[in-house]
């Protein structure tokens, strides 16, 4: 059964139209005016140049960068850093293809070293196990009720937190098939972390795969797609444009700017990730508005052919729902 957006909740709602690419879009909209000619930007090594840093015909003179006019960039509303916008001049020119970019990679990059990824794995969770009882042994000495040990337990969430972050590392590698060529040992291993992140492996391994296919793509994008002006209102769950306004109206243009920056860090440290995975916060409006627990999407999306978890990847999502819910079960028991 699909929901309209408006008929979520606000606090839902909120979370989903925020991103980076958003914090820094102009109050307004206003029609092009003009087209600038910025400088061109320092030129990207050529493949001989690369070949020579990792070792290659170290004779070989670097390739000269041909001379050519920089980029044409509509600047409304852009405030240009130190560069003077050199790095917005790039085009695809600039940039070598897949082919050019893995031929200066070494081959055993390529090479998914399983004892390795398994010396890895243990190393974070004797990690992780040795915080863990750090704290479970802290906790009758030092209350967290106690608003004295509040440094203390911060300081412990840091640390924990930064040696527990190499298990969601490793599940990372497992999800993109880099951790074993063993199948079976790669999928229980991401299975398993996932699952004690509260992240369904699958449909994340999915998500994920979708992400890097469509980085960039204004409508497919999977995740941190910035809002676009092409949009209709109505498909919108709110404007953030119009909400970022609201902010420089109400606080003036420096204070203003400073506090939607603090709203959209707590936005998406705190709630975006969980938006994401409830309801496909920052995601390209094509696919509809997703939920990695539920394989279907929650809004008709505009191209069906292009849904998030096609096909067999249903069967999978609900697989991945399984180890989610037996972590969560025995964390309230």
């Amino acid at each position: 059964m699909a929901f309209h957006p408006k008929s979520l909740t606000a606090f839902l709602a909120a979370a989903s139209a925020f991103s980076y690419a958003s914090a820094f879009a102009p109050a307004s909209q206003p029609a092009r005016k003009q087209l600038t000619r910025v400088n061109v930007a320092t030129g990207i090594p050529g493949v001989s140049d690369a070949l020579n840093i990792f070792g290659g015909n170290n004779k070989q003179e670097p390739e000269k960068e041909p001379e050519r006019s920089g980029a044409l960039i509509d600047l409304d509303g852009v405030a240009l850093s130190g560069l003077k916008g050199k790095a917005l001049s790039l085009t695809s020119e600039d940039f070598p293809d897949s082919f050019s970019v893995r031929q200066v990679i070494p081959k055993d990059c390529f090479e998914p070293e399983t004892a390795k990824s398994l010396g890895y794995l243990s190393v974070s969770v004797v990690g992780t196990a040795l915080c863990t009882a750090f704290g479970l042994a802290a906790l009758p000495v030092l209350d967290p009720a106690n608003i004295l040990t509040l440094p203390f337990w911060l300081a412990y969430s840091a640390v924990t937190g930064t040696v527990a972050m190499g298990l969601w590392v490793l599940a990372h590698e497992c999800g993109h098939g880099a951790f074993s060529k063993d199948r079976d040992l790669q999928d229980n291993v991401g299975y398993i972390l996932h699952s004690l992140f509260l992240v369904p492996y699958y449909s994340w391994q999915r998500s994920h795969a979708v992400h890097h296919r469509y980085t960039n793509h204004m409508e497919l994008g999977e995740t941190h797609v910035p809002e676009s002006d092409q949009v209709p209102v109505e498909e919108k769950l709110y404007d953030s444009i119009a909400l970022r306004k609201s902010f420089l109206d109400q606080f003036g243009d420096e204070k203003g700017i400073q506090a939607w920056g603090a709203f959209q860090a707590f936005l998406h440290l705190i709630v975006g990730w969980p938006a994401y995975l409830l309801i496909g916060a920052t995601g390209g409006p094509d696919r509809g508005m997703t939920n990695h627990y539920w394989p279907n999407p929650l809004t008709e999306p505009r191209l069906p052919k292009k849904e998030l978890f096609p096909g067999n990847w249903k069967q999978k999502v609900f697989q991945s729902d399984i180890g989610v819910a037996i972590v969560g079960a025995g964390a309230l028991t």
